[in-house]
């Protein structure tokens, strides 16, 4: 394999684009510091298999993982990138309910993520795509030990180190929605440099930030990011609810990605020209 270029770092690794020789097509390429969590990251990788889910091909070597190269802008991106600083209803909607299936796929298989955030969502050709499963682990009844994700997308449960359960990426999902529909976290201005201002806060009105928001609609993303884990929806009863909020909205998505696209730096085809061998 040939070296185009490199993402950048996160999820505890550094990701390449890299060029596959045998199938002459682009690849991503994480390669993890420590062996014991590319072996974690990549057991929970191999259990999947969704649309909405980064594709796994496997290890290159030890700590080398091969997955889906992905040309698409993330959805911090495409927030950043949106005329408003914000999505549409519609669109924010859309990526929510794609999200939202990845990660009822990964709960059904007996994970749970626990990082949904903006940047943890790529979107290709309009088609949200779920990464980094740096953070997921096997659904247990046993406390984690200790904060394992984002600070301002994890659920409080998360950040107190105790038993995390799909209802925690439920949280993720609401932190994610919240943000797509504002542009802003949930939690007042000056609370980034705090650790887990979620553990003290409220969040705020949202559509204070967004008046176009259907009542019910904001009612349901704070549900999602209720304290307490029993208050906040199921996967299965969040799911047909932003369904029904999207049923007669209008189609707007191709649009914004294409302006996110247009703003992004190129790389794929265009970037074989930089290929270097890899050592």
């Amino acid at each position: 394999m040939s070296v185009i270029s490199r993402v950048g770092r996160g999820g505890g690794g550094v990701v390449f684009i890299v060029w596959n020789h045998h199938t002459w097509c682009p690849m991503a390429c994480k390669i993890i510091g420590s062996q014991r969590r590319a072996r974690r990251e990549a057991s929970v990788l191999s259990a999947l298999d969704h649309p909405n889910i980064v594709r796994f091909f496997g290890e290159a070597r030890p700590a080398h993982l091969l997955m889906e190269y992905l040309d698409g802008p993330t959805l911090r991106r495409l927030i950043r990138t949106s005329r408003q600083r914000r999505l549409s209803v519609a669109n924010a909607l859309r990526v929510a309910i794609h999200v939202g299936a990845a990660l009822t796929h990964v709960h059904e298989r007996g994970f749970v993520h626990l990082d949904v955030k903006p940047s943890n969502v790529i979107v290709v050709g309009g088609r949200p795509v779920l990464v980094d499963f740096s953070t997921a682990r096997p659904r247990t009844n046993r406390p984690v030990g200790y904060a394992a994700g984002t600070d301002l997308y994890m659920a409080p449960e998360q950040c107190r180190g105790g038993r995390v359960t799909p209802a925690s990426d439920v949280y993720g999902l609401g932190a994610t929605l919240y943000e797509s529909l504002t542009g802003r976290s949930p939690f007042p201005e000056g609370t980034r440099r705090k650790p887990f201002p979620q553990l003290a806060l409220s969040p705020l009105p949202l559509r204070s930030f967004a008046p176009a928001v259907p009542v019910a609609l904001e009612k349901l993303v704070l549900a999602c990011l209720a304290p307490n884990p029993a208050a906040r929806p199921s996967m299965a009863e969040l799911l047909p609810k932003l369904h029904e909020f999207i049923r007669t909205g209008p189609r707007m998505w191709p649009e914004t990605v294409e302006r996110a696209r247009g703003r992004s730096r190129p790389v794929g085809r265009t970037a074989t020209r930089g290929m270097r061998r890899a050592a």
